[in-house]
């Protein structure tokens, strides 16, 4: 699956990435959405699985990584709505404008969700900003 990649990094915040992670997943199953996050070295996964929600028809997956200090959230959307243009636009002369119709909707839908989705890790960062637990200060 190809997938359409938005990043956005986020530097001297202090955040523990844990609770973000959880954040982001209480964001899309308030939407209706079944996810799971996997955790593997400190970076977080969140999947989001494919359903006809709210007019969205794609996967949706979440990556944050790096430290509290500096870490990088990328949002990768599969790209099923452009497909089903472009298989409608081909095949329109034989009845697929609904694919495009379908497709247009989705692509709608799936770029309000992902202008929520940065409103609200925005918010989300701004209420963990010096959640993450200092490493303790030696003095020599």
């Amino acid at each position: 699956m190809k997938a359409l990649k938005l990043r956005s990094q986020w530097v001297g915040k202090n955040v523990d990435l844990a609770s973000l992670s959880r954040r982001v997943e209480i964001f899309f199953r308030e939407k209706g959405f079944e996810t799971r996050i996997k955790e593997s070295d400190g970076e977080y996964e969140i999947l989001v699985f494919s359903q006809y929600i709210k007019g969205v028809r794609e996967d949706v997956d979440v990556k944050i990584s790096g430290n509290p200090n500096d870490f990088m959230i990328d949002l990768l959307v599969g790209e099923r709505a452009r497909s089903s243009i472009r298989a409608g636009f081909l095949t329109s002369m034989f009845g697929g404008g609904g694919l495009v119709l379908r497709g247009l909707k989705s692509t709608e839908a799936l770029k309000k969700l992902e202008e929520e989705f940065w409103m609200y890790v925005a918010d989300s960062v701004g209420h963990l900003t010096n959640s993450a637990e200092s490493s303790p200060v030696t003095h020599d």
